[in-house]
C-alpha cells in the first residue's frame, strides 16, 4: 500500500536513506561532475546535483519551454556544426585533453576539424 507524501516528508530517518540511495544511485548511473578542487581530474568527482522530489512549475513556463525547444534544438544544432564560430569562441581556452587519465596526447581546436 503506497504511502502519502507528507508521511514520507515527517520521518527524516526514513528521508535520509532515501536521499542516501538517490546518491547511490546517481554515482551508478554516471550523473557526474568534475569537483571544483580538482576541475581537470576525471578521478575526483562528485555526483551532479538533483532533486529528490518533483518540483512544481508554473504552467506558463512549462508552455514557454515546450513553445522554444524546437528553436533552441535548431540553435544548438547549427552552432554544433559552425566550425570557425566555435573556433573563433573557443580558442582561448587552449587545448582539449582527450582520453581517460593519463592520455597520452592533447587536441587543440585546430585539430578537431581532423
Amino acid at each position: 500500500m503506497a504511502t502519502g507524501w507528507g508521511s514520507l516528508l515527517q520521518d527524516e530517518q526514513q528521508l535520509e536513506e532515501l536521499a542516501r540511495q538517490a546518491v547511490d544511485r546517481a554515482l551508478a548511473e554516471g550523473v557526474l561532475l568534475r569537483t571544483s578542487q580538482e576541475p581537470s581530474s576525471s578521478e575526483v568527482v562528485s555526483y551532479a546535483p538533483f532533486t529528490l522530489f518533483p518540483s512544481l512549475v508554473p504552467s506558463a513556463l512549462l508552455e514557454q519551454a515546450y513553445a522554444v525547444q524546437m528553436d533552441f534544438n535548431l540553435l544548438v544544432d547549427a552552432v554544433s556544426q559552425n566550425a570557425s564560430f566555435l573556433e573563433q569562441t573557443l580558442s582561448r581556452y587552449g587545448a582539449v585533453e582527450l582520453g581517460g587519465p593519463g592520455a597520452a596526447r592533447t587536441k587543440g581546436l585546430e585539430d578537431w576539424g581532423s
